[in-house]
């Protein structure tokens, strides 16, 4: 029997195919677009958020806790592409990399599960791809982008390679902290708004704690 759901896989591929275009276009082209792009997608998570937090009974500071993680993720976001657009685009690369490495090596090595309790379909083989896939977009990026430059050395390619695994290895700590709360929610999703994802929070949930990283790993590279 395949481990590939192929009616869920073609939704997702062609929720992505027409959703992806968009998102890099405005995070590319930047300025008012890409300030729309996030207004958007911050008042969707907001309301998925809220939705999620009805449904968690007996924990009243839980939301605002969230709410302010919420906050600190969108504007680590906003601090990578504004102004520096191809470094937005190219973390969201790196994002989109990891999930795709992250379902793609747990449906095909499968294994071990990872946090079976929180997320089931998790696997420590997903993980690896997650962490391997982002890594090697980086290193390829910066290879191509610096090969002549003359101070440029194995050493910083290696550098670089473990910067993308670490945003990887982020962006799904993202992705379980999510998976936590729809847990405690009792609910699959936070939303139906994306066939095949699930709602906003559900696409965007690596990509707010791997902007996070992405901030404070520029800064210990290029300050220290």
């Amino acid at each position: 029997m395949s481990r590939f759901d192929f009616t869920k896989l073609r939704t997702r591929f062609i929720t992505a195919i027409i959703l992806a275009p968009i998102a890099l276009f405005a995070i590319y082209s930047g300025g008012w677009l890409f300030w729309i792009l996030v207004a958007v997608f911050f008042g969707l998570a907001q309301y998925e958020l809220y939705w999620l937090m009805r449904k968690i009974e007996g924990l009243p500071m839980l939301y605002p806790a969230v709410f302010v993680y919420l906050c600190v993720c969108f504007a680590a976001f906003l601090m990578v592409g504004s102004g520096r657009n191809a470094e937005a685009l190219v973390l969201m690369v790196m994002v989109i990399a990891s999930d795709v490495g992250a379902y793609f090596f747990g449906k095909l090595i499968g294994g071990p599960k990872m946090a079976k309790r929180i997320s089931p379909n998790k696997t420590w083989a997903g993980l690896v791809g997650a962490v391997l896939c982002p890594a090697l977009v980086l290193f390829c990026y910066e290879s191509f982008a610096h090969w002549n430059h003359e101070s440029f050395h194995w050493g910083i390619l290696l550098t670089y390679l473990i910067f993308g695994g670490i945003i990887g290895l982020s962006g799904q700590a993202g992705d379980i902290l999510v998976s936590l709360l729809k847990r405690m929610a009792k609910v699959k999703d936070t939303g139906t708004l994306l066939p095949g994802h699930g709602g906003a929070l559900d696409r965007i949930d690596s990509l707010m704690l791997a902007s996070v990283a992405f901030i404070a790993l520029e800064y210990v590279l290029y300050n220290v």
